[in-house]
């Protein structure tokens, strides 16, 4: 069997099918529609980046990230708005070659810190040891409350 090379890329516009579907998955359904309209938005402000990991011509998984100043700490931070990777390619390293990718740009920006939330639902249970297991700390609770 041969081995499949994996490529960490910045995400294009020709991604955006693929996008819809790992957003989805990360269960968070969105039209390709309203993929591209986000897209399109997100590509335009600096603040923001978003890679693919590409398998064989096929993306298989993505991280956004968000480059952001804090009120209760110095210096940029950067946020994973949303890291996932295809359900069947689970376990091959894929998270965590997107995670380097993000710890990179993270560090090119100057970013103190990398941070990110992770709800408590049972089924990110999974998510939750493999952030630990790349060094991160679980800190905080998060909240939302839909305001339109």
């Amino acid at each position: 069997m041969m081995e499949q090379t994996l490529v960490i890329r910045e995400a294009h516009q020709e991604d955006i099918a693929a996008l819809a579907v790992l957003m989805d998955e990360l269960g968070y359904p969105v039209s390709e529609e309203d993929m591209n309209t986000r897209f399109l938005a997100l590509q335009e402000h600096p603040d923001y980046q978003c890679y693919v990991a590409e398998s064989d011509g096929e993306v298989i998984g993505m991280i956004g990230l968000i480059r952001e100043l804090r009120f209760e700490r110095d210096g940029v931070h950067v946020r994973i708005g949303s890291l996932v990777v295809r359900e069947q390619q689970r376990g091959g390293g894929i998270g965590k070659a997107l995670i380097l990718a993000a710890e990179g740009w993270a560090g090119s920006v100057g970013a103190r810190a990398l941070a990110l939330n992770s709800g408590n639902r049972e089924e990110r249970t999974g998510a939750h040891d493999f952030y630990r297991h790349l060094g991160y700390e679980a800190t905080s609770t998060g909240f939302v409350k839909r305001i339109l």
